[in-house]
């Protein structure tokens, strides 16, 4: 199994999406995760054993005040994964950014976080805008490329060409 096809296992069930987007925003141990997601503590367990045990998560004991040291679970892996299907076009990549780390940027004042957030994913939707527009110009290109391929009536040239063509263009699946 690769390593896409490992991740899209785990992130295609809702439950542990929704564990995940819960972890982002701060760690958080099996009781009050069932509580926040509204989901049985046995069903969290076991998500956040399969998301530990296959090295997106990881999890450190934590004294409590109120009773028993609990597992704590935060992320562990940083990662972007895209997908693209067009018309003369199908790629998945998995783009790995490596282990979760500190961050060491600091604003005195939680308004100029939000401001500098909304700042970049402000510039992170301009970028998926010119992203788009680019993959409309590559479709128009490649159905060109392969109008003129499948005019080639030898059934063994026309698979010379594709091949050729792959290999061209780096028609790689994973990424990192």
């Amino acid at each position: 199994m690769t390593e896409i096809d490992e991740l899209l296992s785990i992130i295609e069930n809702p439950t542990r999406r929704r564990i995940l987007e819960y972890l982002t925003r701060e760690p958080s141990y099996p009781l009050q995760l069932s509580k926040e997601l509204g989901i049985s503590q046995q069903a969290v367990m076991k998500n956040l054993a399969l998301m530990e045990q296959t090295g997106m998560l990881m999890s450190y004991p934590e004294q409590s005040n109120m009773g028993p040291t609990r597992t704590v679970y935060v992320p562990k892996q940083q990662f972007t994964l895209m997908v693209d299907l067009h018309g003369n076009m199908f790629t998945a990549r998995l783009i790995s950014s490596g282990q979760v780390e500190e961050s060491a940027t600091e604003f005195d004042e939680t308004e100029k976080a939000i401001g500098k957030l909304k700042e970049l994913d402000s510039r992170i939707e301009e970028l998926d805008k010119e992203r788009i527009g680019l993959l409309k110009e590559r479709d128009s290109v490649m159905n060109g490329i392969n109008q003129r391929i499948r005019s080639v009536e030898d059934p063994e040239k026309r698979k010379e060409l594709y091949r050729q063509l792959d290999e061209m263009i780096g028609n790689d699946t994973e990424e990192d």
